[in-house]
């Protein structure tokens, strides 16, 4: 796992919302693509800021964005499994409550995410994640249109399944996350951590997950406390190998550090080095987080191309960690 690390301090107040697009090298050929992606992405997001709207409603609407536009691995643009399908996994939280919501192995919702925020507000704590089928009846019950999976399947992503069918055996899933992997061609989960007007945090993450998946397979990015979390202090949000980052909890050990009294930057740092220390594999992998917290901060991850803008109210601001108790204003 590499460690090479980068961090920017920015200082904001009031309503803030940081999107990411994933945390991996970027290739020229497909920069400007996810440039327009996260700047429409920053477009549905201010609206949210102007507007004042809930964290909850503001994670959503960003990481829906980042599903429907194509350039990144969640929605459509998603990799496919072994079968050919795109098959898809959210979650999102609020810190107010804690609660969250979460859809797995999900292979006929246009918007994952929305249906998880969906489970988080109906399911009165009965039911927290579903899986599958059983995903896709719920959205069904509660208004969701099914889609067929191939309109989720984004022509790109046909072509990569071609390409890394016949070596998929000879590489290990990690090696998607590490710079010249198997095919640097576009990876990593997106997802989103908003302040509120009332200073209230929410959480939201969407994937494809890996390359040339298992059917059924699930990483980190609908497990709370490993892809996602939020509560009144910190939201997190994390992206790379699903299988190093649930074996750490990433996103809640971040928390954990933040509160016992590190900077966000040393909490990130720390929990990235005990994955790189602890989780062994035959290619490695590499992580990130973004976490909410005060000073304002971006924590650490391995990139050179990080995409993560955020928009507070003020106008744009790249950071990734705010305060819950900073005064709104």
């Amino acid at each position: 796992m590499s460690l090479s690390l980068h961090s920017r301090q920015v200082e904001t107040r009031g309503p803030l919302l940081l999107v990411h697009g994933g945390a991996w090298d970027i290739p020229d050929a497909a920069l400007e693509s996810h440039r327009e992606g996260l700047q429409s992405v920053l477009e549905a997001g201010t609206a949210a800021v102007q507007e004042e709207a809930e964290a909850l409603a503001g994670v959503t609407t960003a990481t829906r964005a980042l599903e429907a536009h194509g350039a990144f691995n969640a929605g459509y643009g998603a990799m496919l499994n072994q079968d050919g399908a795109a098959e898809l996994d959210a979650g999102v939280m609020t810190g107010a409550t804690l609660d969250y919501g979460a859809v797995m192995a999900a292979q006929r919702l246009e918007h994952p995410v929305g249906v998880a925020r969906r489970l988080l507000e109906t399911g009165e704590g009965r039911v927290r994640m579903l899986v599958g089928e059983g995903a896709e009846r719920f959205a069904d019950a509660t208004g969701t249109e099914l889609v067929p999976n191939e309109t989720l399947v984004h022509p790109r992503e046909r072509r990569r399944h071609e390409r890394i069918r016949a070596q998929a055996e000879a590489n290990h899933p990690s090696r998607s996350f590490r710079p010249g992997g198997a095919d640097p061609q576009g990876r990593d989960t997106v997802g989103a951590v908003m302040r509120d007007a009332t200073g209230t945090l929410a959480a939201a993450t969407s994937t494809g997950g890996t390359p040339f998946k298992p059917p059924g397979r699930v990483g980190d990015s609908p497990l709370p406390g490993a892809g996602f979390y939020a509560d009144a202090h910190v939201a997190v949000s994390t992206t790379g190998w699903g299988e190093a980052i649930a074996a750490v909890g990433l996103a809640r050990s971040v928390r954990e550090r933040v509160r016992a009294g590190d900077s966000a930057e040393a909490a990130a740092r720390a929990s990235l080095s005990r994955m790189h220390e602890q989780v062994r594999a035959p290619d490695g992998g590499g992580r990130r987080a973004d976490a909410s917290w005060s000073p304002p901060r971006r924590p650490q991850w391995p990139s050179r191309r990080p995409e993560w803008p955020g928009r507070g109210r003020t106008g744009p601001t790249r950071v990734s960690v705010c305060n819950r108790t900073t005064t709104p204003h």
